[in-house]
This record gives structure tokens, sequence and C-alpha cells, in this order.
């Protein structure tokens, strides 16, 4: 559970005050939302408790004795039939809150009135014409309208046929269903926080603003081609089309190397789940809504590449220079080291990368070469969230081994391990990492499997071999260590 629990709360490594700030706007969003969405049900439910509590006294108290007065057994079927109208005439005094169903019970009263109560009559009398089918729809519309309107949901919400378009304010805090909500939150934080490495907080914020206020002109534009017509009178609301956006500006830059690989892929699989989401679990509009997903995703993308990156990176740079202008160079790659374990802490990646990865192979290439100090460093490096190519984590390897610090190139040989994707270099950095751990007789069973690996992926080539020989001198090792005699203690008075 532990484990669990700190897996969760990774991401709060990295938050900032604002961060905060905007998961409790999320948050009171969320709770906005289940609230407007489910209290017709909750209160639909409360009424349903009332009316069995109303009927059981009615019936202890008046109606059983009737049945009885009359030579009738009050039993069980004959109290539910009664039950169901005594619901009945309930409702009827009493409509149902939710308002789905009072809106198909008054499209019922409404053709009763217009047809046998006066309402094509009055129209008449009203207007001086016999109205049509296309004025009755108008007119059914209106009642309709001045009943759901009483109704945030309804309300704020965007309908193109209606064109209300004050409400493209208001349309993109009201969520379509709670698999929307989970991902809007998730990946609006996950894009918010990734953007931040390049631009400005607030040019993050004030695209999500006015790209959420401007989707719904597009997804009014979609709706009225022929295809997309039948959805024109349902309810348009919620974000997707502008973390959508988010999303695209994540995955492009002219820099390549300023967007890591992992974040461009889940970027691009955010954009996969949003169209799933609009197309499969929410309804009517949101088809056109996933039509336009990738379009608003390339719209993004277009934006990342042109929009340059924010300059506190630059700005940095100067002071650092300043700063380590006057110092020896053993003295500044100290200072290097200690700025980069501080920006990484701070969620200053690719600050912190770049001071590291100076830093670093400095430290390792000094002579002499400090051992303890290097070893407490690569810990340090290595306990950090720090976007550095698999390649240099190898490369510091490769280099901590040529120094004899076997403790940190395996540290660091295992980092790469992880990260680099070239199959030929984590090969060779397995077989690495296996004879390092062999000589040094730390985790020999940890140095086989690492050498396996190099033979099953090629076993006819010499670093094949030589990896056969030291799993021979492995085994040795754990023989030796599994019957040697156990240690002698010595009881002191």
């Amino acid at each position: 559970m532990k484990k669990i629990l700190s897996i969760i709360l990774i991401p709060f490594k990295f938050f900032k005050f604002h961060h905060y700030l905007t998961l409790l706007a999320l948050v009171a969003i969320g709770v906005f939302n289940f609230e407007t969405t489910l209290n017709p049900t909750i209160q639909h439910l409360r009424e349903d408790r009332q009316i069995l509590m109303s009927f059981e006294k009615w019936w202890a108290e008046e109606r059983a004795q009737e049945f009885k007065n009359v030579g009738l057994t009050p039993d069980e079927n004959l109290k539910k039939q009664e039950f169901e109208l005594y619901k009945e005439r309930y409702r009827i005094e009493q409509p149902t809150p939710i308002i789905e169903e009072r809106v198909e019970q008054m499209k019922g009263e409404f053709l009763d009135w217009w047809e046998n109560q006066g309402g094509k009559e009055q129209y008449a009398a009203e207007h001086g014409a016999y109205p049509t089918d296309k004025q009755y729809e108008a007119e059914l519309n209106k009642w309709i309208l001045n009943y759901t309107d009483k109704f945030v949901r309804y309300r704020w919400a965007y309908v193109p046929s209606r064109g209300n378009t004050e409400s493209l304010l208001t349309c993109s805090l009201l969520i379509p269903s709670v698999w929307s909500y989970i991902f809007f939150v998730v990946f609006f934080m996950f894009a918010l926080m990734q953007l931040e490495k390049r631009w400005n907080p607030l040019i993050v914020y004030a695209f999500a603003i006015v790209i959420a206020i401007i989707s719904g002109f597009f997804v009014d534009l979609l709706v009225n081609t022929s295809f997309f017509s039948q959805f024109a009178s349902t309810r348009y609301m919620g974000v997707s089309l502008m973390l959508c956006f988010l999303l695209g500006a994540n995955t492009f830059d002219q820099d390549k190397s300023a967007i890591p690989s992992y974040v461009s892929k889940i970027s691009q699989f955010g954009l996969a789940i949003s169209i799933a989401i609009d197309w499969f679990l929410n309804p009517g509009i949101f088809n056109a809504v996933a039509v336009e997903s990738p379009f608003f995703f390339a719209l993004g993308g277009l934006a990342g590449y042109k929009i340059p990156h924010r300059t506190d990176a630059n700005a940095n740079k100067k002071v650092v220079h300043e700063e380590t202008e006057s110092l020896t160079p053993s003295e500044r790659t100290r200072k290097m080291i200690t700025n980069g374990l501080e920006a990484a802490n701070n969620g200053e990646n690719d600050n912190a990368a770049r001071l590291l990865r100076y830093g670093l192979t400095a430290l390792l290439q000094e002579e002499p070469v400090k051992h303890q100090e290097v070893r407490d460093v690569v810990n340090k490096i290595a306990a950090c969230y720090l976007e550095v190519p698999g390649a240099q984590w190898l490369e510091w390897g490769e280099l901590a081994k040529q120094k004899n610090i076997p403790e940190a190139a395996i540290t660091l040989l295992e980092k790469g391990i992880g990260k680099e994707t070239d199959a030929g270099l984590v090969r060779r950095a397995r077989f690495d990492v296996g004879e390092l751990r062999i000589n040094s007789k730390s985790d020999v069973n940890v140095a086989m499997d690492h050498l396996a690996r190099v033979i099953k992926e090629k076993d006819d080539d010499m670093l094949a071999e030589q990896a056969k020989k030291l799993m021979e001198a492995a085994k040795d090792i754990l023989a030796q260590q599994a019957f040697a005699a156990p240690k002698q203690f010595k009881v002191s008075n």
C-alpha cells in the first residue's frame, strides 16, 4: 500500500503553488458538475422514499380498513396495485424532477393541449394564420426551453440550433460525463506541467481559456453540415478540444530534443482517448467533437512549433556563467552540480539536465578522480527525476568504469539500460554491469540475469563468449558464498 501511495504522490513532488490552485479549481468544477448532474436524481429518490412513507401511513390508517369494510382482504397484491395508483396520482400533482423524463412528459402534455384543448385555435387567433408543423415544433421547443432554462446544465450549455452564443463563455464549465472529467483532470495537469517547461504558465492558461471558448464556434460550423445536422439541437459542453490543442502543443517543437519521447507518446495516446470517449461514451454532438479533435491537435502542434521557448533558461545560463566565471575549474564543476541538483528538485528539468550533463562529465574526467565524491554525486543524480537520454547515462557509466568506480558505474549503466532504446548499446551495457558486479562480488545473481540477456539476444559473437565465461566465474562465486564457513564470534565479558 505504501508503494502504491508513493507512486500516486510522485507528481506532487514537482507541483508549484499555482499547480495546487489549479488542482483545487479542477476539484471545484468536479463537485459542481457532480451536484448539478445528480441533484435531480437524488431529489427523485428522496421523493420516492417520501411517497412510500406517505403511502404506508395512508394504507395502515385508512385504505386497508376501507377494503375490509367492503369484504375484501387487503393482501400484498392489492397493496401493490394501490401503491402504483397512489404513486401515479402523486406524480400528476408533483412531476418528476428528472429533467429528461419531465421533458418527455411535457411533449405529450403539449401535444394533447395542441390537438384537443384549443392550442391550434389559440395560435391561429394570435397570429392570424393556421399553424404549420414547423410552427408547432417551434412552439413546443419554446415551451420546453422555458422549463429547461431553470437548470444550469441546460442554461449554460451551448446549443447550435438555438444560437445562444453567450453560453460559449460557460459551456466549458460543464463536463458531459465522468469519463470526460477524469480525462480532463489527468491530461490537463500533464499538459500544463509539460508545456510550462517551454512556455510561460500565463501563456498556457491563456491558450486554454481562449481555445475552450472558440471551440464552440468550430463545433457549430461542423454541425451545420448535413451529416451532423441531426445533433444541432443537442448540448455542447466540456473542454476536450482545448485539451487536444494542448496535447498537440506538447508533441511538436522546432527543437526535437526539447520534447522527451515519452511526452510525445502520452500526448498522442491522450488524443486517441479523447476521440474514443467523445465517439463512444458521450452522446449526440460529441461525435462532431471527436471528428474535430485531430484538427485541434494539429492546431496545437502548430503553436508548439511556432511559439518560442520561455527565456528563463537563457537567463539562468547567464547568471550561472557570471557566478562561475571567477571560480577555479574544480569549483565551477561542483557549483554546476549543486545548481543542477537544485534545479532538478524545483522541477526545472531542462536547466537541470544541462547543468548536470556538463558537471558530472567534468567530475568524472578530473585527475585525480575523487571516488567517494563521485559515488555520492551519482547517487544524488540517480535519485532525481531527470530528463537525460539513455545514451548519456551509458556514457557516464563507461567513464566511471574507466576510472575504476564500480558502484557509480553500475548505478549509471543500469539507469541508462532503463532509458536507452538502441538494442546494441543496451546489450553492451548489460555485459558491463554483469562484469562489474561479478568482479566486485555485488549482487552476483543480478549480474547473471544481465549476462543471460546478453547471450539470449546473440549467442555466437565474442561478447556472448565473454559473457559465458563470466557466468561460470559467477557460479563459482555463488558456490563459495554458499559453502563459506560461518563467522565465529567471541563472547566478551
